[in-house]
C-alpha cells in the first residue's frame, strides 16, 4: 500500500570509536530523521513520488508542477511529503506506476529507470526485450547510463542478438571518448543465448525442484528452532530442580547433624506440593520432597534425551536439504554455458570485431585471459590447437607472429564445457607499418603528472570489519584487516575515514545514510567490508551479514541489492566497493575503459580527464563469502594482505583496474588458485565508465 507521509522532527547522532587524523568521529543524522533500531528499514532506497511544486505565473496566478519521481530513502521521501511503497513490498507494478508517466513524456532518466525495472523483473520474470526498447530511447538522447545498460544486453545477448562489437560501441558512446582515443577494455564472450534458450524446460524443472527443497528446509528450520527452544526450557527446568534438591539435601543433612526434628522451608519446591516458604516440616517430609523432585529430574532427563535425538534428526534433515539445494544450484549454473574473457592486453573494436594492435617492433604479444564454465571445461583451444588451462582456468598464450606481408591475422579461442556448450571468440590482430607508431616509455610518464591541475575531489571511506558474531562463527582477521586499511587510506592517500568495528545492521545502514546526507558530487567514496557473506549464485543475490545476523533468519542480513540502490543515490562521482566477502549484481569488465602503456602523453591526459569527470560505480571482491585466513600464518586474510601490499607499495596514481590486477595476481599465488578476486562495474548503480583513482600524498 502507498503511504501518505507526515513530517517528524528529532535530532539523532551515532558515535563510533574512531581515532584521530582524518577520521569522521561522529555521524550526524539528518535533524528531521526519525530513525531508530525499530524502523531502520526506512533507510532503504525506494521509488518515491514527490508532490508537485507551487510556482508563480506572473504577479497574480500560480500553478502546481507535475509530481516528480525520484529514488531516495523512505525516510527522505516521508520528510519531503512523497508517496512510496516499502522496500520489501515494491514490485514491477508499483515501480512502473512511479516512473512510467515521466518516461512516456520523454525523460531519458525515467526511461532508463523503466528499462531497469523490466530488466530486474521485480517479482516477475525479467523482460529483456522491453528493457532494451526503453534503453534505446534514452541512449538516443545521449544518456550514458542507458548506453552502458544497452551495451551489457548486447554483450550477453539478452533481449537482443548477441553482438560484441555493438556492445563495445555502446560502451564507447557512454565513455565520451573522442575519435583520437581508442576505446580499449577487457572482452568477455559468453555462450550464445540460443544455447541457453533451448533448455528452458529443464530450467523450470530445476527451479521447481529447488523451490520444493527450500520449503522443506524452511519448515525443518522452524521445527528445529522449536525443538531447540524446548530443549533450552528443559535444561532450565533441570537446573532449577537440581538447585532445589541440593538445597533440601543440605538442610536435611544439617538437621540430622544437629539432631533437629523439623526443617524450615526456604522456598516452595514446586507448584502444587502443598508447602510454602517458611513452613516447618519434619525431615521425612523433606526426604519425600527430595524424592519427588528427583523423579521430576529423571523425567526431564528422559525428555532431554528425546529432544536431543529430535534435534539431531532435524539437523541431519537440514543438512540433506542443503546438500540437495547445492546440487541443484550447480545443475542450474551448469546450464549457463562457458565464457571466455581476455584480460590483457585490452582490446578495441575495428570493423565490427574485437581487435588487438601490436605496437612493439617484434610484432608479438602474450594474451592473458580466463575461461568460466560452471559445468566444467571439457576443452579449450587457440587457433585449433589445444591449450591447457591453469588451476583457476586462466591462460597465457603467445600470439603467433604475423608475417610482414600479412599485416593482419585472426586468433580464434574456443571453449567447450562438459555439457558441450561452446563459446567462440575471434580477435583480429594487426601489426602496424614500421615506424608508424611512436612509443612512449611508460616509466617517463607517471599518471600523477597527468592529474596536475585537475580537481579530482576529496576522498572518503567507510570501513567495516566484523569478527565477533552473536549467532555465527567468529572470524579471525576482519577487524585487523579493516583497521590496517583505515591507516593506509588515511596516512598514504589522505582519505577521511569512518571505521566501524563489529557493526550491526543498524550501524551499517545508518552510516551509509549519513554519507548520502554529507557527500557532494565532487567526492570519491570507498566502502570496505570484511565479514561474513552469503551468495545465491543461481539468482545472483548476495548478502553481507552484520554481527547481529542469524544463519536461519535473513531479517538482519543486508542484501547487495539494497547496497547497490544506496550507491545509486549517493552523489559522489566515483565510488568503489572493496569486499572481502561476496558482491552480486555486477556487469563485465568490458564496461571498464582501459589505457595502454606507451600512448602519447597528450592522448593519455585527455583519457584521464574524461575518466575523472564520468561517474563510476565499481566493486573489487575477494571471490569468497568471508575473509579467508592467510595460510602463511599472517594477521590478515589472503585478499586483505594482497590489497594492503598493493596500496602500500604504490607510489603513482593507481587506477581501480590496475589495483585489481595486482591483487588478483597475489591472491591467486597465495591461495593456490582456489580464490579468484573479481572486479567489475556494479549493475544498476549508475556507472558511467569513469574510473576510481587512488592518489598518494606527495
Amino acid at each position: 500500500m502507498i503511504k501518505k507521509l507526515t513530517l517528524y522532527t528529532i535530532l539523532f547522532a551515532i558515535t563510533f570509536g574512531c581515532a584521530s587524523n582524518g577520521k569522521d568521529k561522529t555521524l550526524q543524522i539528518n535533524p528531521l530523521a526519525n530513525t531508530s533500531r525499530d524502523n531502520v528499514d526506512k533507510l532503504y532506497i525506494v521509488d518515491c513520488l514527490l508532490p508537485g511544486q507551487v510556482r508563480s505565473l506572473g504577479a497574480s496566478s500560480t500553478f502546481i508542477t507535475p509530481r516528480r519521481p525520484i529514488k531516495t530513502s523512505a525516510l527522505d521521501c516521508e520528510i519531503r511529503g512523497g508517496e512510496y511503497v516499502a522496500f520489501d513490498r515494491a514490485d514491477y507494478a508499483t515501480a512502473l506506476k512511479i516512473w512510467l508517466p515521466q518516461a512516456q513524456a520523454g525523460d531519458a532518466s525515467a526511461q532508463t529507470q523503466v528499462g531497469e525495472i523490466y530488466e530486474k523483473g521485480m517479482g516477475s520474470e525479467p523482460d529483456y526485450e522491453v528493457a532494451a526498447l526503453w534503453y534505446k530511447k534514452a541512449a538516443k538522447q545521449g544518456y550514458s547510463r542507458a548506453q552502458i545498460n544497452m551495451g551489457y544486453l548486447y554483450e550477453k545477448g539478452l533481449g537482443v542478438e548477441q553482438d560484441i562489437a555493438r556492445s563495445m560501441n555502446y560502451y564507447r558512446q557512454a565513455s565520451g571518448l573522442p575519435d583520437e582515443i581508442t576505446y580499449l577494455s577487457s572482452v568477455e564472450l559468453s555462450a550464445q543465448q540460443a544455447q541457453i534458450e533451448s533448455l528452458k524446460e529443464e530450467v523450470k524443472k530445476l527451479e521447481a525442484e529447488t523451490n520444493k527443497y527450500k520449503k522443506q528446509l524452511s519448515h525443518t528450520r522452524i521445527k528445529l528452532k522449536a525443538a531447540e527452544n524446548d530443549e533450552a526450557d528443559t535444561k532450565n527446568q533441570m537446573s532449577k530442580l537440581q538447585q532445589q534438591i541440593q538445597q533440601l539435601e543440605t538442610s536435611l543433612k544439617k538437621a540430622e547433624e544437629n539432631g533437629e526434628t523439623s526443617i524450615v522451608l526456604r522456598e516452595t519446591p514446586r507448584p502444587g506440593v502443598g508447602t510454602s516458604v517458611g513452613k516447618v516440616v519434619p525431615p521425612a517430609e523433606v526426604q519425600a520432597l527430595i524424592d519427588d523432585l528427583s523423579s521430576q529430574l529423571n523425567e526431564r532427563q528422559q525428555n532431554l534425551r528425546i529432544q536431543g535425538q529430535l534435534i539431531a534428526k532435524l539437523n541431519q534433515q537440514s543438512a540433506g536439504y542443503r546438500q540437495q539445494l547445492k546440487s541443484l544450484e550447480e545443475q542450474q549454473l551448469a546450464l549457463n554455458g562457458p565464457s571466455i574473457e581476455i584480460l590483457d592486453p585490452p582490446l578495441a573494436v575495428t570493423r565490427g570485431k574485437p581487435s588487438l594492435l601490436l605496437r612493439s617492433p617484434s610484432r608479438s604479444k602474450e594474451i592473458y585471459g580466463k575461461v568460466t564454465a560452471p559445468a566444467g571445461v571439457k576443452s579449450f583451444s587457440y587457433n585449433q590447437k589445444k591449450v591447457f588451462l591453469r588451476p583457476d582456468n586462466s591462460f597465457r598464450i603467445p600470439i603467433t607472429p604475423i608475417k610482414a606481408e600479412q599485416k593482419t591475422a585472426t586468433a580464434e579461442f574456443l571453449a567447450i564445457d562438459n555439457n558441450n556448450k561452446q563459446a567462440i571468440l575471434n580477435i583480429v590482430i594487426t601489426a602496424p607499418e614500421s615506424g608508424s607508431i611512436k612509443l612512449v616509455d611508460a616509466n617517463q610518464a607517471p599518471l600523477a603528472t597527468q592529474l596536475q591541475g585537475m580537481n579530482v575531489g576529496s576522498y572518503h571511506a567507510l570501513i567495516i570489519g566484523n569478527n565477533e558474531y552473536a549467532n555465527l562463527p567468529n572470524l579471525k582477521t576482519a577487524v585487523n584487516d579493516a583497521q590496517e586499511t583505515d591507516i593506509v587510506l588515511r596516512e598514504k592517500y589522505g582519505f577521511q575515514t569512518t571505521l566501524l568495528i563489529n557493526a550491526d545492521r543498524y550501524q551499517v545502514l545508518s552510516a551509509l545514510h549519513q554519507l548520502r546526507e554529507k557527500l557532494d558530487k565532487n567526492t570519491n567514496l570507498l566502502v570496505y567490508y570484511a565479514g561474513h557473506g552469503d551468495l545465491d549464485k543461481v539468482n545472483d543475490r548476495g548478502y553481507w551479514l552484520p554481527v547481529d545476523a542469524d544463519a536461519d533468519n535473513t531479517a538482519n542480513w543486508i542484501s547487495n541489492v539494497a547496497i547497490t540502490d544506496i550507491l545509486n543515490t549517493l552523489p559522489s562521482k566515483h565510488i568503489m566497493v572493496v569486499a572481502d566477502s561476496c558482491y552480486s549484481g555486477t556487469m563485465t569488465r568490458t564496461a571498464v575503459p582501459r589505457i595502454e602503456n606507451g600512448i602519447p602523453l597528450a592522448v593519455k591526459k585527455k583519457w584521464i580527464k574524461l575518466m575523472t569527470k564520468s561517474r563510476s560505480r565499481t566493486v573489487l571482491s575477494s571471490g569468497g563469502v568471508q575473509p579467508v585466513l592467510d595460510e602463511g600464518g599472517g594477521n590478515h586474510s589472503i585478499f586483505a594482505n594482497a590489497l594492503l601490499s598493493a596500496l602500500k607499495n604504490n607510489n603513482d596514481v593507481l587506477q581501480g583496474y590496475a589495483l585489481y590486477r595486482r591483487v588478483v595476481r597475489d591472491v591467486s599465488l597465495g591461495s593456490g588458485s582456489i580464490q579468484t578476486p573479481e572486479y567489475a562495474p556494479i549493475k544498476h548503480a549508475g556507472h558511467e565508465t569513469g574510473q576510481f583513482f587512488f592518489v598518494p600524498r606527495t
